[in-house]
């Protein structure tokens, strides 16, 4: 069996239907799992879940924001398939682009509570049902924005460093019971959010210059985090925060003294079309 097999394992993807999330979804069931696949509207998670195919994939919405539609939602994940191995929370609500000052009171609070606040209310959910199988993984999906100054992109980039902080401190919490838990930091990834930037080759091609290996990332490069998590291949690691942003955070920072870093300066300047 591979190290990377995840047969007989089930799986839940909250933010699954586009996206980084719904990459990772794909590449879930291709190694062998079973997966519960949600977001906002039941009928996207539905059409993905028959794309995958009904024998290994089930849709059941979830709108993170909504509180007490958390718990219900654990009790029918873990039903569809008789129990729960691997939660990824890989939904978020997305930033407020412009000066930190101008940040909304109320969106502001609106991303700490959904990002940080209910995704820890959705791994508490799980924690028990995940316990019950033995142990398994738990994967935050974070942002590189919580990782490097992004003033432009502040509460988001705070929210995303709390996720980091809180994978640490959920993984001492559940490592008796066997719950592995971890943050994996997107980079500059080829998704909704991201569209303008490369759809627009020009930018796209300027953005990549500025990323040590030259090109932005794929659903592809954090499912493969996801899978190694999930799988006997990550079985010792917990507590980690790993950077999947083509070296942009650690290797020659690609700015100079007093610089803003030019990739966050291009992806600023496509959300402020949107």
């Amino acid at each position: 069996m591979s190290l990377f097999d995840l047969s007989g394992k089930v799986a839940v993807v909250t933010g699954a239907t586009k996206g980084i999330g719904l990459g990772i979804a794909r590449e879930l069931v291709k190694v062998g799992a079973k997966v519960i696949v949600s977001s906002r509207n039941q009928a996207d998670c539905d059409a993905l879940a028959e794309e995958l195919g009904d024998d290994v994939a089930k849709g059941i919405a979830l709108d993170l924001e909504k509180f007490d539609d958390i718990e219900p939602f654990a009790v029918a994940a873990a039903a569809a398939f008789g129990g729960i191995d691997i939660l990824v929370c890989n939904a978020a609500v997305l930033a407020f682009v412009g000066p930190a000052p101008k940040t909304p009171p109320q969106l502001f609070d609106r991303l700490l509570i959904s990002n940080i606040h209910h995704n820890f209310r959705l791994c508490e959910a799980f924690r028990p049902l995940i316990a019950a199988r033995g142990g398994g993984s738990i994967a935050l999906i974070g942002s590189g924005a919580g990782h490097q100054a992004a003033p432009f992109m502040l509460a988001y980039g705070v929210s995303k460093a709390g996720l980091s902080h809180m994978a640490r401190c959920l993984a001492d919490e559940m490592a008796a019971e066997g719950i592995r838990v971890n943050c994996i930091a997107a980079g500059i990834i080829r998704s909704k959010s991201s569209e303008r930037m490369w759809r627009d080759e020009a930018l796209l091609a300027k953005t990549s210059a500025t990323i040590p290996l030259q090109r932005i990332g794929e659903s592809e490069d954090i499912a493969g985090t996801v899978i190694f998590l999930a799988s006997r291949a990550g079985s010792f690691v917990t507590g980690e925060t790993i950077m999947v942003d083509g070296g942009n955070s650690q290797l020659s920072p690609p700015q100079s003294a007093g610089a803003a870093n030019p990739a966050m300066a291009a992806v600023r300047a496509s959300l402020k079309k949107s």
